[in-house]
């Protein structure tokens, strides 16, 4: 059987109306169409549901049968389809997204603000997760986006570049040292300059921390066994104690602003690291996206000293 709802629909305004042609006009349809809906309608049911004379429609005992369950067959298929509409009315007007924790912090309140000015209808929310669980977020499409320093390219993700962040040493403002550079906002300090800090840093399985390391090599530092910590602001704050120096991409600047910490610039050579929004290939991009994009590009501008 093969009933649908339309079919419902005709057949209990036809009863409503006692009428085929006021029907087929409350309906917008010819009466030669809605006719043959209700003959399959009741070939599919075995039975007549209306006794028709050249004056009036009414219906048979099979048909005064059937009211009932076809209003009540049509009003739940009108509350799921009204459900599913809400539903998917606010799933269009939420902007779901995944970002590192240290951005988060640090530049997501004020870029919130900017978006939410431009976009008053549409509900931003920002999740703080590692790297791996926003690819995984974007890939399974619970997130819309991420953004992050995602090195390598993954199957399935589009990366789409937004700034580039330089390499920055940082030590306590105590314990700063002498600079090759200094402006109202840059310190510039040359790679060298480290070859006898006490250097903690993030897990050497951190890709952050490889790009690290690997310039490390150079100046005869790298893949030391030294305090590590998983967490950025945990590691600025062991640096603000005087429990090290450490280096890290200048995406951390606004955060560091909180902590009496020193950034500057390493030079010789200058080593940037790459900040992407993801999202999934072959998903609609929305068109607020770029909107906050934008918003947390002219943050980054605004707080660190690198040119983006």
């Amino acid at each position: 059987m093969n009933v649908t709802q339309r079919q419902m629909q005709a057949f209990l305004t036809i009863a409503r109306l006692s009428s085929f042609t006021r029907a087929a006009e409350r309906l917008h349809i010819t009466q030669s169409g809605l006719s043959a809906m209700m003959r399959d309608l009741e070939e599919q049911l075995k039975c007549r549901l209306f006794d028709r004379t050249t004056r009036s429609v009414s219906l048979t005992a099979e048909g005064t049968q059937l009211v009932p369950v076809a209003s009540r067959i049509v009003a739940e298929l009108d509350s799921v389809s009204d459900a599913i509409n809400r539903t998917s009315g606010r799933a269009q007007r939420t902007l779901m997204v995944g970002v590192t924790p240290i951005i988060a912090n640090g530049v997501m309140p004020a870029a919130a603000g900017t978006f939410a000015r431009a976009y008053p209808q549409i509900n931003l929310r920002i999740r703080d997760m590692s790297p791996q669980a926003i690819q995984e977020g974007v890939s399974n499409g619970v997130l819309d986006a991420g953004f992050g320093a995602f090195f390598k390219p993954t199957s399935g993700i589009e990366r789409k570049p937004l700034a580039a962040f330089a390499l920055t040493y940082v030590s306590p403002i105590e314990k700063e040292i002498r600079v090759t550079k200094r402006d109202a906002r840059v310190c510039k300090v040359k790679w060298s300059a480290l070859h006898d800090k006490p250097l903690i840093g993030l897990p050497p399985e951190n890709p952050v921390q490889e790009l690290i390391e690997e310039h490390l090599r150079k100046i005869g530092r790298g893949d030391e066994d030294r305090p590590v910590y998983e967490n950025f602001q945990t590691l600025l704050a062991m640096v603000e104690a005087g429990f090290g120096v450490t280096v890290l991409p200048s995406f951390i600047t606004p955060v560091c602003k909180r902590y009496r910490v020193q950034t500057s610039v390493l030079t010789e050579p200058v080593v940037s690291v790459s900040y992407y929004e993801i999202t999934k290939k072959g998903r609609l991009r929305p068109d607020s996206l770029s909107t906050l994009a934008a918003a947390m590009c002219a943050e980054f501008r605004e707080h660190t000293a690198t040119k983006l």
